[in-house]
């Protein structure tokens, strides 16, 4: 009897230790995620007419992915790509991406329906369509987040960055874990 609740109580010591440990993982990996959504910009030629003057800003849309959009907020906070301000921009539901943004970060966290329209939205814009589906690489998405070897890892489609107009540069295609050419 005194063992079984040495245990228990063992248990229920560890517990919040191993939920700690998962949301520590779970906040690590979200860091990753945005740190890799604006090194990303660097890597990216967008069309002459993307952006009204050299100064306007490169706006990452987020959508389904709030804690995601909190990590990049501070990721961004006093950072700039190319002399171009970074800014954080939480989609609204009906809000399409093509309109506002230059990179749409599409998360797991978003039902299916809406990130396919987000997405099919996006084609044939000037935007870096990014996803976090661990299963197949979406339609529409240039870049697809994974999980692989116990890291993030990427997945790239060159054929939908064609389609938006984008070149990617070979330094981003050389990490990438897969290129998915045309």
């Amino acid at each position: 009897m005194a063992f079984h609740r040495a245990l228990v109580l063992a248990l229920l010591i560890s517990a919040p230790v191993c939920e700690a440990a998962a949301d520590d993982s779970a906040l690590a990996i979200q860091r990753i995620k945005a740190a890799f959504l604006y090194k990303f910009a660097a890597y990216v030629e967008w069309p002459r007419d993307t952006f009204a003057d050299a100064a306007s800003p490169i706006v990452i849309g987020i959508s389904g992915a709030d804690s995601l959009a909190l990590e990049l907020e501070q990721a961004i906070a006093g950072r700039d790509v190319a002399g171009r301000p970074l800014r954080v921009r939480r989609l609204a539901r009906g809000e399409s991406a093509s309109d506002c943004c230059q990179i749409l970060f599409v998360g797991a966290g978003q039902e299916r329906a809406r990130a396919a329209q987000l997405l099919t939205d996006a084609q044939g814009h000037p935007v870096l369509t990014v996803t976090d589906a661990s299963a197949e690489h979406p339609k529409g998405s240039i870049i697809n987040f994974l999980a692989a070897e116990d890291r993030v890892r990427f997945d790239i489609s060159r054929e939908a960055a064609e389609r938006n107009g984008l070149q990617l540069r070979s330094q981003l295609l050389g990490v990438a874990r897969k290129v998915i050419s045309p």
